[in-house]
């Protein structure tokens, strides 16, 4: 997949998520960074996941390209490259049910396609779908046990969803000591420094 950069701002829950760029991705999904104190405290951190004011809104869609994609995908309903970028232009869309079904769709052709089934288990943290979005995080892992995205996204949902700090402690760490040098292993080394602080107070 071509590698793009794509930076958003998205707050949600109780303290706050932001995305960054992301990396080897052909539509290049926010990633979420999930932080135990607010990026920005001039942020409000009380906002659902697509409606926060500092979100930059969705891309220009490209209607000829979506009718020719869905025109190819009825022609053949196992054209992979084609679900898969219809999927990322709804998820581009904030579509995030439509693409986590066209995603589901791909995975029943290519199961083992990593990187579908991380977008998917993305829009489902966007959708706030916990259970659903750790599961599939964790079908990542039985293949890539060390998949960066995939312990980062799973710290993500631990933490926020299932308000499991040691769940999200052992995944990040996971994530700096197998991928040391990976971009965003700076970034969680300090969010683990920072939820170890929260928890040792009183």
């Amino acid at each position: 997949m071509r590698a793009q950069v794509l930076v958003f701002l998205l707050v949600g829950f109780v303290v706050g998520f932001a995305g960054v760029y992301t990396w080897e991705k052909q539509r290049a999904p926010a990633i979420v960074r999930a932080t135990p104190v607010p990026v920005d405290p001039n942020v409000p951190t009380d906002l659902s996941a697509g409606n926060s004011a500092s979100e930059p809104p969705p891309p220009p869609l490209n209607l000829e390209r979506v009718k020719e994609l869905t025109s190819k995908i009825k022609q053949d309903p196992k054209d992979f490259d084609s679900i898969v970028e219809l999927g990322n232009i709804n998820f581009e869309q904030k579509n995030y049910d439509d693409a986590i079904n066209l995603f589901k769709r791909a995975l029943e052709i290519h199961p083992d396609s990593l990187g579908v089934r991380t977008d998917m288990g993305t829009a489902m943290l966007f959708l706030k779908r916990f259970d659903e979005a750790i599961a599939t995080f964790q079908g990542s892992l039985q293949t890539a046990p060390n998949d960066a995205e995939t312990l980062l996204y799973l710290g993500v949902a631990m933490l926020h969803g299932k308000s499991d700090p040691q769940s999200a402690l052992q995944y990040w760490e996971k994530l700096v000591e197998t991928n040391p040098n990976h971009p965003q292993a700076a970034f969680v080394r300090e969010q683990i420094k920072k939820l170890k602080e929260q928890q040792s107070k009183p």
